[in-house]
């Protein structure tokens, strides 16, 4: 089960950052996207349209592992406004399939799904 906070977070109006880290052959790479473009299926993943993405893409084929950064400076925090979260999972790229044609369905720019499955969420904001 994914923690509320993080839930709130994600499905806050006001927009935040995620960052994706992967790690490489050349050293770790970070791409960016928005908070409201996850999505969380029934099973707790997250699914994430890639428009772009190729490094990262690149790298989960060597290395699945990722984590990922997910705040919000509108969502109460530990002990102010303003939370976060680390999440370290794995990862993986689809392209075709039920989740595929749903994130296709909201983002028609999407040539691919990032899927990860989360195996720590930690708050730290």
């Amino acid at each position: 089960m994914l923690n509320e906070k993080l839930l709130e977070i994600l499905s806050h109006p006001a927009d935040g950052e995620v960052a994706i880290v992967t790690q490489g052959m050349d050293g770790p790479h970070v791409v960016n996207t928005w908070n409201s473009y996850v999505n969380i299926t029934p099973d707790g993943k997250m699914l994430i349209p890639v428009g772009g993405m190729n490094k990262t893409e690149k790298n989960v084929k060597e290395n699945q592992l990722v984590k990922l950064t997910i705040g919000s400076r509108e969502v109460q925090g530990l002990n102010y406004k303003g939370a976060g979260f680390l999440i370290t999972g794995t990862a993986r790229f689809t392209k075709d399939g039920a989740e595929f044609d749903l994130m296709k369905a909201k983002f028609v720019w999407a040539r691919a799904v990032l899927e990860i499955s989360i195996e720590t969420s930690v708050q730290t904001l």
